[in-house]
């Protein structure tokens, strides 16, 4: 009898120690998947119910969320960095809020976005501007022309151009008589192989230096009268066509000159700026003039 209440005694004990031993190991299993699933989810803020694109986020659009970070590849947000905020898209219930969903300031609906592209379509009427006086022409001139070339000049300078006149007479072959052809001509811009440029020596591809072929003036209508008279008499005097066949007399000369004009210089030049029908009146003059000495 003795050893049946024994035996019962040492069953309880064991089962009592299978029993603590089997708790314990649960307690401890439920804490590792604890740690476990501390360290594989994380807490989002989602969607409370339906937000609709425009409405403002609050704390009633919201709840909090236990999510796999596997399906999570951005940084939570707080409620601070979502309540205030605008919906940029719709947001479904249960959905994650996301930082690109939620905008600072309200989003356009669909009827400003069509309203704004339907005014972009629309044909603005063209400004009609009053047509602008033109006081200056382009005049393409080559360089070559010139006796002298300033390597200096630049788009936007001014020079004054003048002729070297050769005289008639054939006892006085070598005399010339000096002229200005045009005063105060601003350079618009040089020409390089067709292409316009800002300076007389350029640069090519090879970095090798490129002198212009041409330079482009602009220039009164009267000072293009006078210098066309005296472009062609220059190419005649230089091809020996015409007269004065032991020299090479008629060349023009570029002179460059400050852009703001000297009014007392410039009324000195103007005396001897060359008018072609002055010219012709004074060469009438002097024929006259010798056949009466002539006759007498």
């Amino acid at each position: 009898m003795k050893n049946r209440k024994t035996r019962i005694i040492m069953g309880i004990m064991v089962g009592l120690v299978l029993f603590s031993s089997s708790v314990a190991l649960l307690l401890y299993l439920k804490q590792e998947k604890m740690k476990e699933d501390k360290g594989t989810k994380v807490e989002v803020y989602v969607a409370a119910k339906k937000i609709h694109k425009g409405d403002v986020l609050n704390a009633d659009s919201l709840k909090k969320a236990t999510l796999s970070k596997n399906y999570i590849t951005f940084n939570p947000l707080t409620d601070a960095e979502i309540i205030g905020r605008y919906a940029n898209v719709d947001i479904y219930k249960g959905e994650p809020v996301r930082p690109e969903k939620i905008v600072a300031i309200p989003p356009k609906t669909k009827q400003e976005v069509e309203t704004k592209k339907k005014k972009e379509k629309q044909v603005q009427p063209q400004k009609t501007e009053a047509p602008q006086q033109v006081t200056k022409d382009t005049l393409s001139v080559a360089l070559s022309l010139f006796r002298n070339q300033d390597t200096s000049l630049r788009s936007g300078d001014f020079v004054d151009i003048a002729c070297a006149i050769p005289s008639t007479n054939k006892k006085t072959p070598d005399l010339f008589y000096t002229k200005y052809v045009a005063l105060h001509v601003k350079i618009d811009s040089f020409v390089t192989n067709g292409n316009r440029q800002t300076k007389l020596l350029s640069y090519n591809e090879k970095q090798m230096v490129v002198k212009a072929d041409s330079v482009i003036l602009q220039m009164a209508p009267k000072e293009i009268k006078n210098f066309l008279a005296y472009y062609y008499k220059t190419q005649a005097l230089n091809s020996k066509r015409v007269y004065n066949l032991h020299n090479y007399g008629g060349q023009l000369w570029m002179i460059k000159t400050p852009k703001e004009i000297d009014a007392k210089l410039q009324k000195q030049k103007e005396r001897l700026l060359v008018d072609r029908k002055v010219f012709k009146k004074q060469r009438k003059k002097h024929v006259q003039r010798v056949k009466i000495s002539y006759e007498n």
